[in-house]
């Protein structure tokens, strides 16, 4: 079987890939309208700072993680955090998480052109190290194993 032509953008048909996708994700007691609003949110320092972003679009959450006093950890733990976040999202959204599954064998790479690359792929330079891509083929790999999750309820 031929393998699948990779995803470069989490766009129109593979928009459910991105963390701006409009999917609520509960974390530690909250819920966030969707995975970029929960990531920002643990830019912060203690968990009261991350109430704001509940109610954020992802647009609005980035913006406002910018300006959040960061964390003093945050390079060491960005990288889990992003992890934890996504499986979330995917495991209390099963039908996402079949979608997921649905990708195959297809490389999963956040292909952009504001030069983020470290989740992504720079799509003008082909650089990058595509940790978001790199998360989601490894939680597919994972769901392809072990089954799809079965409750909406993980995350608490």
């Amino acid at each position: 079987m031929a393998a699948r032509e990779p995803v470069t953008r989490f766009r129109g048909d593979y928009d459910f890939l991105s963390n701006f996708y409009p999917a609520t994700v509960r974390l530690d007691g909250m819920e966030y309208l969707n995975a970029e609003a929960a990531f920002q949110a643990y830019k912060c320092i203690s968990p009261e700072d991350r109430q704001p972003f509940t109610g954020m679009t992802a647009n609005a959450a980035k913006r406002f993680g910018r300006r959040v006093d960061l964390r003093s950890d945050w390079e060491q733990v960005k990288l889990d955090v992003m992890r934890r976040v996504v499986r979330a999202k995917f495991e209390q959204h099963p039908d996402l998480a079949q979608r997921l599954l649905d990708t195959e064998d297809a490389e999963l790479m956040e292909g952009n052109g504001w030069h983020d690359v470290y989740w992504g792929v720079d799509m003008r330079t082909g650089r990058g190290a595509n940790h978001l891509g790199r998360i989601l083929m490894d939680l597919r790999r994972e769901f392809r194993q072990n089954g799809l999750p079965k409750a909406d309820g993980a995350g608490d």
